[in-house]
């Protein structure tokens, strides 16, 4: 039997985080929603009876994700349903309340959100991904019924399509604008106050960065504490920053904790308040304390500040995620008046220039994967509850992965809390939308990263606050240094920008490159956004059934299998992140997206490891045996195809060498490149066992195999559930693998056929996606992809068994039962880890980084830095000495003739000329020793593209390159200047054309 209202919120009462003085109540379930937007539903009395009923984390963009087509030119998913939408929920303030301090907290709410109590209209939160919370107090009715309202607006920027265009239909200047272009008309609408700044406005609020989902995507909860109270570290609206912890002088031998205590008298009589600080470790021992007293008047705020010794500490590294919580108690008069806990770890973070990063002394290599903060799923949108984040985290780290950049927004709690635990060093980024902006969208911009960094600061696994993924002004650059200066300046965290310039840089600490870029020699590199190359994973190689390679893919920006996919990580690795002096970085992305794909035959952006359901890809288990120290060998691939196959088999490992070995017989050793990837080309198939062992200084480590496997015979499915099971609060999922097994239970690799599923109990079905086709969400049927899909059902609110059957022809059908468990009002909680072994470890002194002592590095004469961004990214370079029969392309016999005086001796970037016809708004990037002219190149067969007219001149110069006349425009560049190039052509369906040359040299 369901439970009233009344009822359950007793049981809420009772159920609460709570220890003496505070309350911590969870409150997603039950919102009345409206996809509208009717007049007077922030009024108390307007009726709602007839609006269905959700739990947060919702969002209103479940259904209409992951199913259209990816949209050309990196401009992600744009047919979305926005608008102005409804929450209410009835709030019954108990007489216990009497004389509290009532507050709620929003995790973030997508994109605007108007708050209402009573009718009354406590704020409006625009950022979108940023906690934020009000005092509900002065209005709250003691003994009654209250009324919480919130407009959700989630309208985002759209570029803008031409009706009459193919979704799967090239991009061209006139039908679709590129980035620059929107972002300059952007501009120009942007008003002067972040009041007046609307939704569609606010530059990150763009499906080329995530999708667009509105909704209250995260966590709410309620805090009810007494009036003297801890503060919350919520600043927009209350004003407020909560406590502040962090550690300094740090050894192995002691570690000097220092402790920042906000607390607030809002009681009617001055206030004597003792305020105590305990440490207690992972272990749940009591490791420290520390007592001090404020004397506050009645609505007086004061910090305390104190520190504690902690003797041989137990430190935070990826190896070893030690947490420490520490325990504020304020008492006044004997009687606990709150208490509240935030994350402490103890870690040293030392960033070199020419070795990259120390943790508490040893050097370490980043390695993971930039991802959005949407954490988009199928079927579910951004809206999920917090274990499949920390699901997701998981993975990585399961991968080896040890690093986390999180995309243009701020991750969520769940999200921070799950590196916290697992030992994944985290980037977390402010508002950005790529560009730098102006007026109430900077102005939210700041705010944003304010109270980002007040939130977060607290957590140990956050290293990086990232100010931009673009450049910005140094007046713009200074404003948010000082924002970590004065809200973070123990925390030994470091301030960077992606895409820099020496003007940035002036207020950086590290910077953030791209494809293998360093914008800035002088600084310790970390990598942004590695390997965007983008293939689905249904698709295995050129010899296996039933597509035989990507034939659908034919003339996209990518036409990768996921063998050729796989294969390629190691290079990308290796000579991007290889060098001794890179700090490494993150690969782009680790799931599949709906937002900035390239290829117009899939429904997202395929450039994870994993898909959009979280199933791994072959480039998942190669990124595996690069970043995992224990011994690692895979084989790409599968072993079951047809007679007569013939093919190049690739094994990845860490080893030094793989040996082969087919039914018994040895195939040979392979031939190593990049150091993981080991290459047998010409293999015959033969059914049975593949096996590869992988070896060290002659003595095996590690092996694996891969099995012939039989026709498919049955279908399987296999639940997956958070930590306590599933819950009946209305938002908790249900993941369900379902498999086609051949007669061994084997998965059957190239088993491609639709499934059809029955579904019944106390929830909502949500399935899955098929990667290749359009309209597939929210159907009770889904193909498998190479033997495999997984799909979801959403908890209902009642209690009860969950039942699922698939079927497909041919095959036995599968049924399996999930107990969905009554909710009892706990707060979200995230799966138990486990430390293992402390390292050892020595912490050495802090030394000048030679590279700053040197001074910068220069690429050639004139080219200080060089980034690149294209497909062929590995082998560009900058060359030095133009002059004729040097080859002008990397990839072709193309050698300068008659190249014109002035660009004789130039510096030149050699690109891939089978890079001409690719997308992208930031192609390359070059910074110039000054002053400088850059001169570029362009074919004359090509339309101008809006970056070119609008930043360099034409001149009457022309030459030949690969027999094609070649225009020359210039632009002086004076010193500390960095320049953007974009894609040589706006329009993709043309398909011939030179990629353009960049020289330089010095001042004209």
């Amino acid at each position: 039997m369901r439970l009233t209202f009344s009822a359950l919120f007793a049981l809420l009462l009772c159920s609460v985080a709570s220890s003496a003085g505070r309350e911590t109540i969870n409150f997603n379930p039950d919102w009345k929603f409206l996809k509208d937007d009717p007049a007077g539903a922030g009024a108390s009395a307007f009726d709602d009876s007839a609006w269905a009923t959700v739990s947060a984390p919702h969002t209103y963009n479940d259904v209409d994700t992951f199913d259209n087509w990816s949209t050309p030119g990196h401009r992600g998913e744009q047919i979305q349903w926005s608008g102005r939408t409804w929450y209410r929920k009835s709030l019954q303030a108990p007489a216990s309340w009497q004389g509290k301090k009532v507050f709620i907290e929003f995790e973030a709410v997508r994109q605007v959100a108007e708050v209402y109590l009573n009718g009354r209209l406590l704020g409006t939160a625009k950022g979108g991904f940023t906690p934020f919370g009000f005092d509900l107090t002065p209005y709250l009715k003691i003994g009654e019924a209250n009324l919480l309202a919130v407009m959700v607006d989630n309208r985002f920027m759209k570029d803008p399509l031409d009706p009459s265009t193919d979704p799967q239909a090239a991009t061209n200047a006139k039908t679709h604008p590129n980035l620059a272009q929107l972002s300059a008309k952007l501009q120009e609408s942007i008003p002067d106050t972040i009041e007046e700044l609307q939704a569609d406005q606010i530059p990150w609020n763009n499906p080329h960065w995530h999708p667009a989902h509105g909704g209250i995507y995260r966590n709410v909860r309620l805090i009810v504490t007494d009036p003297l109270h801890v503060t919350l570290p919520l600043y927009s609206f209350l004003q407020t920053e909560g406590p502040y912890v962090y550690a300094a002088e740090v050894t192995e031998k002691s570690a000097k904790v220092g402790l920042e205590i906000p607390v607030r008298n809002e009681r009617a009589t001055a206030a004597t308040a003792e305020i105590k600080a305990e440490l207690f470790d992972a272990d749940g021992k009591s490791v420290a304390a520390v007592k001090t007293t404020a004397q506050l008047a009645p609505g007086e705020a004061k910090t305390a500040g104190t520190s504690i010794v902690i003797p041989h500490p137990r430190l935070w590294e990826p190896a070893y995620p030690h947490l420490y919580r520490v325990v504020i108690t304020v008492s006044a008069d004997d009687r606990v008046a709150d208490t509240t806990e935030v994350p402490l770890g103890i870690r040293a973070i030392r960033w070199d220039a020419d070795h990259g990063l120390f943790v508490n002394g040893a050097h370490l290599k980043l390695h993971g994967w930039g991802q959005k903060p949407t954490n988009e799923w199928p079927g579910l949108g951004a809206a999920q509850p917090d274990w499949m984040h920390f699901y997701t985290s998981q993975l990585m780290r399961e991968a080896g992965g040890n690093f986390i950049r999180w995309g243009h927004t701020p991750a969520g709690p769940a999200q921070i809390a799950a590196g916290d635990q697992l030992g994944i060093i985290q980037l977390q980024p402010g508002g950005d939308g790529e560009h730098d902006t102006v007026g109430g969208a900077w102005a939210l911009r700041v705010a944003t990263f304010r109270d980002l960094i007040i939130y977060y600061r607290n957590n140990p696994s956050i290293f990086i606050w990232e100010g931009g993924n673009q450049k910005v002004s140094r007046e713009h650059a200074k404003e948010l240094r000082e924002q970590m200066d004065r809200y973070d300046p123990y925390g030994g965290r470091a301030y960077a920008h992606r895409r820099a310039d020496a003007i940035t840089a002036e207020f950086m600490d590290v910077g953030i490159g791209t494809e293998g870029g360093r914008e800035i020699a002088g600084l310790p590199v970390v990598e942004g956004e590695y390997n965007r190359e983008e293939s689905p994973r249904r698709v295995w190689d050129d010899a296996s059934p039933p597509n035989f390679g990507y034939p659908e893919a034919k003339g996209q920006t990518y036409q990768l299998t996921s063998e050729q996919f796989a294969a390629h990580q190691v290079g990308h690795y290796v000579k991007k992140l290889g060098a001794e002096n890179h700090a490494g970085g993150a690969n782009w992305i680790f799931s599949d997206s709906t937002s900035g794909g390239r290829v117009a035959v899939e429904v997202a952006r395929t450039s994870g490891e994993v898909d959009g359901v979280r199933l791994p890809k072959e480039a998942y288990y190669v990124c595996q045996t690069m970043w995992r120290e224990e011994p690692q060998v895979h084989i790409i691939g599968h072993w079951s195809y047809p007679a007569g196959t013939r093919k190049t088999v690739y094994v990845a490992s860490n080893a030094d060498d793989v040996e082969l070995i087919l039914n018994g017989k040895s195939l040979g050793h392979g031939e190593v490149s990049d150091r993981y990837l080991f290459t047998f080309p010409d293999i015959a198939f033969a059914p049975g066992e593949l096996k590869a062992v992988a070896s060290r200084h002659g003595q095996s480590v590690a092996t694996t195999a891969k099995h012939t496997v039989g026709p498919a015979i049955a279908l399987k499915l296999t639940p997956i559930t958070g930590p306590q099971g599933l819950t009946a609060d209305g938002a908790d999922i249900a993941l369900f693998d379902v498999e086609a097994v051949d007669a061994k239970g084997e998965r059957v690799p190239t088993f491609q056929q639709r499934v059809d599923f029955d579904f019944s109990g106390p929830g909502t079905w949500r399935g899955g996606y098929n990667s290749g086709k359009i309209n597939s969400i929210n159907h009770p049927w889904l193909d498998l992809e190479a033997g495999i899909n997984r799909v979801a059902v959403r908890a209902g609110r009642t209690a009860g068994t969950l039942r699922l059957s698939a079927r497909s022809s041919g095959l036995q059908a599968a049924a399996i039962s999930v107990p969905s468990q009554p909710f009892n009002g706990a707060l979200p909680t995230l799966p138990a880890t486990r430390l293992g072994s402390a390292p050892v470890r020595n912490i050495v002194p802090v030394e000048a980084s030679a590279s700053k002592r040197s001074g910068a590095h220069m690429l050639g004469k004139f080219i200080k830095t060089m980034n690149y961004t294209g497909p062929n990214a590995s082998i560009v370079h900058v060359e030095i000495g133009a002059r004729d029969g040097k080859n002008a392309y990397v990839n072709i016999d193309s050698p300068f003739t008659a190249l014109p005086p002035e660009l004789q001796g130039a510096d030149w970037v050699q690109v891939d000329n089978r890079d001409a016809l690719y997308s992208a708004v930031d192609l390359m990037e070059l910074a110039v020793t000054g002053p400088s002219t850059v001169w570029v190149a362009h074919d004359n067969r090509l339309p101008r593209p809006a970056w070119l007219l609008k930043q360099f001149q034409p001149t009457a110069l022309t030459f030949a390159v690969a027999g094609q006349p070649m225009t020359l425009f210039r632009r002086a560049v004076p010193t500390g200047e960095s320049l953007t190039l974009g894609a040589n052509t706006e329009d993709t369906r043309l398909t011939e054309g030179n990629l353009y040359l960049v020289f330089v040299t010095g001042a004209k």
